[in-house]
């Protein structure tokens, strides 16, 4: 399993890429991603992607794979974002360490794993070597961190998820959320994480998937977005006129703007994938 490296900011570039952008704080991609696949080859990517802590070091982490044209096609397009929940220190190394090691190691598993058994067995290495981290650190507040993560293979997608950042697509007019809060359901503790990579021995996520639709939108946010902003203003960011990088980077922005506000520090990190046609 990867470990976490020196990173520039919170954002990586998960695989490799051309020498030009080993700098960037964010990830680069050379245009919309076509899907690979019979089901797939009429259909591809956009995708935008922004993140800013606030006022402080930005405990989010958001990756995208960039693993070429006959790995998307042979396992996919992941994308992932995880926000860090210790409180020691530890948030960004926990949210750095699930996300970078669920994007590579996915595309290190046997070919005939199904992608459900692949990215089960993935989350569970990683929840375990988080835990045992924590066992041999009993002083600190433990390396924990939310996940939602999507791939996108053929004309299909698939989640995997735990934790409170969340996952919605909007359908034509329809925008629904398609992963689970867990956080305990009382109103004084609806912030507190029941599930999350690295909070106990056994890690039990969620799992979806469905099939694509042409002007499918989906958007990976951490609570830093969909709970300051609300879901009229993902909504909006979301409509087939908003370029996904102007959505992503709206999203930030305003969820930055609002919490200066009153004193906020929520980072804020929001992942916005389009599917078009090939050559939309």
């Amino acid at each position: 399993m990867a470990m976490p490296g020196d990173t520039p900011g919170a954002a990586a570039l998960l695989r490799p890429v051309p020498t030009a952008a080993q700098s960037s704080t964010r990830p680069v991609l050379a245009g919309p991603i076509r899907l690979g696949g019979e089901a797939g080859s009429t259909l591809q990517l956009r995708i935008g992607h922004a993140s800013r802590g606030a006022g402080k070091l930005n405990e989010d982490f958001y990756g995208i794979a960039n693993p070429g044209a006959a790995a998307i096609a042979a396992r996919g397009l992941a994308l992932a974002v995880a926000d860090g929940v210790s409180g020691d220190g530890g948030a960004r190394t926990a949210a750095e360490t699930t996300v970078r090691s669920l994007l590579d190691d996915y595309y290190d598993t046997p070919e005939q794993w199904n992608i459900g058994r692949a990215l089960d067995k993935v989350l569970r290495a990683i929840n375990d070597w988080l835990v045992g981290e924590n066992l041999r650190r009993p002083d600190g507040e433990g390396l924990v961190s939310t996940l939602s993560m999507l791939l996108f293979k053929d004309a299909h997608y698939y989640l995997a998820h735990v934790g409170d950042t969340r996952v919605y697509r909007r359908r034509k007019t329809v925008l629904k959320q398609l992963t689970t809060d867990h956080t305990w359901p009382r109103r004084d503790m609806r912030h507190v994480l029941r599930r999350a990579v690295g909070l106990e021995t056994h890690l039990i996520a969620q799992y979806g998937d469905g099939e694509l639709q042409e002007g499918d939108t989906f958007l990976i946010a951490s609570d830093g977005v969909w709970e300051v902003l609300g879901e009229r203003a993902l909504h909006e960011a979301l409509e087939p006129g908003v370029d996904p990088q102007a959505g992503a980077d709206r999203l930030v922005q305003h969820s930055i703007d609002r919490q200066l506000q009153y004193m906020g520090r929520n980072d804020a990190t929001a992942v916005i994938v389009r599917v078009e046609p090939v050559g939309g």
